[in-house]
């Protein structure tokens, strides 16, 4: 019997947990503080695990809430990545 061996970078390992705990966060309401309500594209993209440009067309579409417009930096509410 063939065995497959799979190898994952570490980098790779601590993204996707940081994203689960990022996602258990949003949904348990410990990241609705004042500060921790509002999120950027990238962190976005990486809570999605889609593109940024992904995101920014989500925004535009009107599918994910956003606070304004500051240049190329979007804030969006956090809530509406759930």
């Amino acid at each position: 019997m063939e065995q497959k061996i799979a190898i994952i970078h570490e980098n790779t390992i601590n993204m996707i947990l940081e994203q689960q705990q990022r996602i258990l966060q949003l949904l348990q309401g410990k990241a609705n503080s004042d500060s921790g309500a509002f999120c950027s594209v990238r962190e976005a993209a990486q809570i999605l695990c889609v593109s940024e440009q992904k995101v920014r067309q989500m925004v535009d579409e009107g599918k994910l809430k956003k606070k304004e417009n500051m240049g190329r930096a979007v804030r969006i509410y956090k809530s509406s990545l759930v």
